[in-house]
């Protein structure tokens, strides 16, 4: 009896050896401290910083900081920029490049970065059209490091009560980021009716 015991537990070890680097590789890219020359290139157009995290901006690729804050100039609203913080520092991309009345965000936790599996990360955030921002016109975007683009989604409630969902770009956005923009529509409190949404959303 003690001589099989000790062969199964042999056993549990060797399996948990051999899976140990499916482990290791499935695991999502760490983030890291901004180096200082990136935070001066944020500088110039933040005013306060409230975030700043550093992402792989693929797998085994370079390094992105970004940075969440007040804007500089214009001095009024909440800003992302996104800096390679990869030899010398340079902006990569800047939320303001975005003119869209959806979204208009009113508070930090509106923003977010985080890293996605082994695609590099996302930036999301959550506006909305002011005074409609319950069951009104509420956008949602991410910005994506593996493509450098910029994917955005409107719902629009209607008078029957009912919701109408616009992308942008109105094809081609990929479909990991596409669900991305689906999951944050269905799990959003500014959302009363999320089953109602013309797409399939799980339970919360």
């Amino acid at each position: 009896m003690r001589r099989a015991s000790v062969s199964i537990l042999y056993l549990l070890l060797a399996a948990v050896v051999c899976l140990s680097p499916l482990v290791v590789g499935g695991q999502e890219p760490s983030t890291s401290v901004p180096s200082n020359g990136a935070t001066a290139v944020a500088k110039k157009y933040l005013g306060t910083i409230e975030k700043a995290l550093s992402f792989s901006s693929t797998e085994g690729g370079n390094q992105d900081a970004i940075f969440i804050g007040q804007s500089l100039h214009p001095p009024r609203g909440w800003r992302t920029v996104v800096v390679s913080d990869q030899g010398e520092p340079r902006l990569l991309w800047d939320s303001f490049a975005i003119h869209d009345e959806y979204l208009d965000v009113t508070g930090l936790s509106s923003i977010n970065a985080e890293a996605y599996g082994h695609n590099g990360y996302v930036v999301t955030w959550r506006g909305c059209v002011p005074h409609q921002c319950s069951d009104g016109r509420i956008g949602f975007a991410l910005y994506a490091s593996q493509s450098r683009q910029t994917y955005r989604a409107h719902v629009s409630t209607l008078d029957d009560n009912s919701y109408r969902v616009a992308y942008y770009p109105t094809s081609g956005i990929p479909v990991h980021y596409r669900e991305k923009l689906n999951e944050m529509m269905c799990s959003d409190n500014g959302i009363s009716r999320p089953s109602a949404l013309p797409l399939r959303c799980s339970s919360r």
